[in-house]
């Protein structure tokens, strides 16, 4: 069903967590990094925080978790649970799966694997990565289907949905990333990203993602002035609903993205978000 969302990478909700980098230690057992900034909410009071406003489905940044304890984990997959929220999707955005070097390719499905089994341990229904930022070829794309077919099947067998979004430089293309899916021979979830679809292509690109989205993420254009552009909002909404979608619409921003964060707080930026998702697709879950 179509339900208003959030990521932790909504908005302000990164200065909140305090700006947090952690990436995963060789040995795939710890974390190592730091908060940029002193957080005002911690991560396993993010769930509750949510769904006081009205949100009951998050995305969460791998970068975000500053711990990966079993014990941390549990407690952080109780706070979700507790909260009656679901941790939609787990955003992986690292690893270059993608790589014409057949070693640097090899350890981004390894780390892709590794995050896998951190969802699964959190509850996620699902995981997002992308091939990341090599220039898709013949060969890439080809060896990326492979890539994909394998981690789908690592994915179900950890009991996390895989899904890929229009991210990064392998991705930017609609047909290449398709092209991938379709190669992967797999039942691939997809995000139909608003923002990473911007240029004068934009609505070619969102017109071939589509039919095939699970998920969006909503992105919103703001005119010189600071007021949102209703017209572009709306179009790409009703690209989506005239397609049929039905799933989760993450509430991120506006772009130019400093001067959205600049001009808006938190929840007032949420609440004029969910406000267009409305506009649109009515009630329901938003």
């Amino acid at each position: 069903m179509v339900r208003a969302g959030l990521s932790s990478f909504s908005l302000h909700l990164p200065d909140a967590l305090g700006d947090p980098w952690f990436e995963l230690d060789t040995d795939g057992k710890s974390v190592s990094g730091s908060f940029q900034q002193t957080p005002t909410l911690d991560l396993l009071d993010f769930p509750g925080e949510v769904a006081a406003r009205g949100i009951n489905c998050v995305d969460l940044c791998i970068q975000h978790i500053p711990n990966i304890e079993p014990g941390y984990l549990a407690e952080l997959r109780s706070a979700f649970e507790s909260a009656d929220v679901e941790l939609y999707q787990l955003l992986i955005d690292i690893g270059e799966l993608g790589s014409a070097d057949p070693d640097e390719s090899d350890a981004g499905i390894a780390l892709t694997k590794r995050w896998m089994e951190i969802a699964a341990e959190l509850g996620s229904t699902g995981v997002r990565y992308v091939p990341g930022d090599s220039e898709p070829t013949p060969a890439t794309i080809s060896q990326s289907g492979a890539a994909f077919r394998e981690l789908y099947d690592y994915g179900v067998a950890c009991g996390v949905e895989p899904a890929t979004e229009n991210y990064k430089v392998f991705n930017n293309e609609a047909d290449d990333l398709l092209q991938v899916l379709d190669l992967s021979q797999r039942d691939y979830g997809l995000v139909a990203d608003f923002g990473n679809a911007a240029g004068p292509r934009k609505y070619e690109t969102l017109s071939k993602l589509m039919p095939r989205a699970t998920a969006i993420h909503q992105w919103v254009d703001i005119d010189d002035d600071g007021t949102l552009n209703v017209e572009d909002s709306k179009h790409c909404l009703n690209m989506a609903r005239e397609n049929g979608f039905d799933g989760p619409i993450m509430l991120l921003g506006g772009k130019p993205y400093q001067q959205y964060r600049d001009t808006r707080a938190l929840w007032d930026a949420v609440d004029e978000l969910r406000r267009e998702v409305r506009s649109v697709f009515g009630d329901l879950q938003v």
